[in-house]
């Protein structure tokens, strides 16, 4: 009988007595072999236990506890979110080769494709990838790659990862960016994704103090993946590593109770007069509801918002919050905000569809696990605040 997914999370792996319950952090950079034969099979056979850049004992570690949440034959730890996209990027893609792309996708995602690997001779076309048809229409001969981001960042668009996945050919990767729903509420592998990604600093490690980043997938092209990871040394650290494994453990709690929260500001946020518009896509009103509430168990813990009065009147908002802190990243057990327009992010009303809203002034919210009812105190006050104009 399968285990539940808290179960995993949290289930003993060792066996017999006297073994630990927390997995050791092995810091060695270089292990010893008995024979010179032996290691020479260590370097060829990828162990864990051969020199730190092709392998660690306790990263190894949490990348099969999190390929196992994914449903995933095998997984593989990375410094960052970053160095596990960009390494899973350049593992396959070659000069020639067709990427399609979502058009709603992390900045420097984009970047990395339509800047960097454009310059090696890599094509990425960019589509609105809410519509499946915008997807798999465009599917070339020389595609080798299509990847999305699901719930998006900064304005939560859902994909129908099912609906894509359908129309995959064989050579054809389907990568999915699933960092902003985590392995708590969205399964991308089994609704046929060919590699999910995380950034592991957010949800996954869970408390604003580790970096890292995870991909997990079939054995072969992870293992295509870990040639290029040795390559670039984009490695997790084993202490991190352990971080990580040790956020993990409250994995389900705390994502299902920010996901409750979440909704329950998003349905406040969406009545308040203060605010232009309301993105989160467990709200019923939402474009990506419908494929939501089919592919995810939960709307996830960020919920991204427009004040009425732009750009001006949401860095007044922000800065009239006295319990949320203004702060990057997202995921954390604490509640923080940012304006993603002022940091990577370039506002597009045409491209995002939401005619005559200041897209620059968005707020996007990660919600922690603070009481709703102080929470929402904070963010009134703070609205009610933005609305009164400044005079010169």
């Amino acid at each position: 009988m399968p285990l539940g997914f808290d179960t995993q999370l949290v289930r003993v792996r060792a066996n017999g007595a006297n073994q630990p319950l927390s997995e050791p952090i092995v810091l060695a950079t270089t292990y010893s072999a008995p024979s010179a034969v032996r290691h020479r099979e260590m370097f060829q056979d990828g162990s864990t236990t051969f020199y730190r850049r092709f392998g660690n004992p306790t990263a190894a570690a949490a990348a099969r506890l999190i390929a196992d949440l994914e449903g995933a034959e095998e997984g593989i730890l990375f410094g960052s979110g970053m160095g596990a996209i960009s390494t899973s990027l350049f593992a396959i893609l070659r000069a020639g080769d067709h990427v399609i792309a979502s058009r709603e996708i992390f900045a420097q995602t984009r970047t990395l494709l339509d800047t960097t690997l454009r310059g090696y001779g890599v094509e990425t076309e960019f589509v609105d990838a809410r519509v499946a048809s915008e997807v798999t229409s465009r599917i070339r001969p020389n595609t080798r790659l299509i990847y999305v981001e699901t719930p998006s960042n900064p304005l939560l668009h859902i994909v129908d990862i099912a609906a894509i996945a359908s129309a995959l050919k064989p050579g054809i990767e389907l990568y999915v960016d699933a960092t902003f729903g985590s392995p708590a509420l969205q399964s991308p592998i089994h609704l046929g994704a060919t590699l999910s990604i995380h950034s592991a600093t957010k949800f996954l490690g869970g408390h604003s103090d580790v970096l890292g980043g995870v991909a997990s997938g079939r054995r072969e092209l992870i293992s295509r993946i870990r040639d290029m990871q040795i390559l670039l040394g984009t490695v997790q650290d084993p202490h991190a590593a352990w971080l990580l494994m040790r956020g993990i453990r409250t994995l389900g709690v705390r994502v299902r109770r920010q996901a409750e929260s979440a909704l329950a500001l998003a349905r406040k946020l969406s009545s308040h007069p203060g605010v232009e518009t309301v993105f989160y896509p467990f709200l019923e009103g939402d474009a990506g509801y419908a494929i939501a509430s089919k592919q995810m168990r939960g709307g996830g813990g960020v919920v991204s918002f427009v004040v009425k009065g732009g750009t001006s009147a949401s860095r007044r908002f922000a800065d009239a919050l006295r319990l949320i802190p203004i702060a990057t990243s997202l995921g954390g057990v604490e509640t923080i905000v940012e304006l993603p327009y002022d940091l990577d992010f370039e506002a597009d009303d045409a491209e995002t569809g939401v005619a005559g809203s200041p897209l620059g002034g968005t707020i996007r919210m990660s919600v922690g696990l603070e009481d709703v009812s102080d929470l929402w105190a904070d963010l009134d006050q703070a609205l009610r605040a933005a609305s009164v104009t400044p005079t010169v």
